[in-house]
Protein backbone atom coordinates (compact mmCIF):
# COMPACT_ATOMS: atom_id res chain seq x y z
CA UNK A 1 0.00 0.00 0.00
CA UNK A 2 1.15 3.67 -0.73
CA UNK A 3 0.92 5.96 1.80
CA UNK A 4 -1.91 7.86 0.17
CA UNK A 5 -4.22 4.67 0.59
CA UNK A 6 -3.10 3.92 4.71
CA UNK A 7 -3.77 7.93 4.96
CA UNK A 8 -7.53 7.54 3.39
CA UNK A 9 -7.73 4.26 5.48
CA UNK A 10 -6.67 6.14 8.51
CA UNK A 11 -8.94 8.84 8.23
CA UNK A 12 -12.38 6.15 7.63
CA UNK A 13 -11.15 3.94 10.72
CA UNK A 14 -11.13 7.60 12.58
CA UNK A 15 -14.60 8.05 11.70
CA UNK A 16 -16.00 4.88 12.22
CA UNK A 17 -14.91 4.99 16.13
CA UNK A 18 -16.37 8.73 16.27
CA UNK A 19 -19.67 7.93 14.67
CA UNK A 20 -19.79 5.11 16.93
CA UNK A 21 -18.55 6.92 20.12
CA UNK A 22 -21.00 9.89 19.30
CA UNK A 23 -23.63 7.07 18.92
CA UNK A 24 -22.91 5.53 22.41
CA UNK A 25 -22.80 8.75 24.27
CA UNK A 26 -26.41 9.62 22.56
CA UNK A 27 -27.95 6.16 23.12
CA UNK A 28 -26.90 5.90 26.96
CA UNK A 29 -28.42 9.14 27.34
CA UNK A 30 -31.89 7.07 26.68
CA UNK A 31 -31.11 4.68 29.46
CA UNK A 32 -31.58 6.01 32.50
CA UNK A 33 -29.53 3.52 35.05
CA UNK A 34 -25.64 2.00 35.25
CA UNK A 35 -26.46 0.65 32.13
CA UNK A 36 -26.48 4.28 30.25
CA UNK A 37 -23.78 5.62 32.04
CA UNK A 38 -21.39 3.12 31.12
CA UNK A 39 -22.26 3.45 27.43
CA UNK A 40 -22.05 7.21 27.75
CA UNK A 41 -18.51 6.06 29.62
CA UNK A 42 -17.27 4.08 26.49
CA UNK A 43 -17.91 6.66 23.85
CA UNK A 44 -16.76 9.63 25.77
CA UNK A 45 -13.50 7.50 26.41
CA UNK A 46 -13.34 6.81 22.11
CA UNK A 47 -13.60 10.82 21.61
CA UNK A 48 -10.93 11.50 24.14
CA UNK A 49 -8.75 8.90 22.56
CA UNK A 50 -9.38 10.44 19.52
CA UNK A 51 -8.43 13.88 20.10
CA UNK A 52 -5.48 12.20 22.32
CA UNK A 53 -4.35 10.90 18.87
CA UNK A 54 -5.07 14.52 16.91
CA UNK A 55 -3.15 16.34 19.23
CA UNK A 56 -0.21 13.75 19.72
CA UNK A 57 0.88 14.88 16.24
CA UNK A 58 1.23 18.40 17.57
CA UNK A 59 4.09 18.26 20.44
Amino acid sequence: MNESTKKIIKIIIYLIIFAVSVLLVIAGQRDIGVKGLGMQLIGIAGLILLLWNYNRQFK
